[in-house]
């Protein structure tokens, strides 16, 4: 059964931050895993429809691949702070590490072995707060594969 909820998501059109309601639908399987998930949202008098997937993840890089290019999402999973856990995790979950200094892949590797306070730092993917700062491969490393998803 196809589940229909509304969700809140912060885009930034033409430079300007704008909170626009989103529908996402999704459904599990038998054991509960997550079976389909995509966005539609309308903007501009324009409904823009994300493809199918099994993954949160994929479900948002696809919402933005068909948004123009003046619309870009802005969320945990496209902030320079949103970091994936190295080993694995859960769906729809991402590490925020804001005010920690991480240079490569193996400071995450290191901070995800060694830190027991971690599940204080975990959001959700659409999530955002006042730290938002764009993902910028120059200037601070990010375990997330956010910008290659889009070259």
């Amino acid at each position: 059964m196809l589940i229909e909820k509304t969700v809140s998501v912060y885009y930034v059109i033409n430079d300007k931050p704008t909170n626009i309601l989103t529908k996402v639908f999704y459904s599990h399987t038998v054991d509960g895993d997550l079976a389909h998930i995509h966005y539609e949202v309308d903007i501009d008098n324009r409904r823009f429809c994300s493809a199918a997937t099994s993954n949160t993840e994929l479900a948002v890089e696809n919402l933005q691949k068909i948004l123009p290019p003046n619309i870009k999402i802005t969320c945990c999973q496209t902030c320079r702070y949103g970091n994936f856990c190295p080993y694995g995790d859960q769906d729809n979950e991402i590490f925020c590490l804001h005010s920690m200094k991480i240079t490569d892949k193996s400071d995450v590797c290191h901070l995800f072995t060694s830190s027991k306070t971690l599940d204080k730092r975990k959001r959700h993917l659409l999530d955002i707060c006042p730290n938002y700062k764009p993902i910028c491969d120059k200037e601070h490393y990010t375990y997330n594969d956010w910008n290659t998803s889009f070259k």
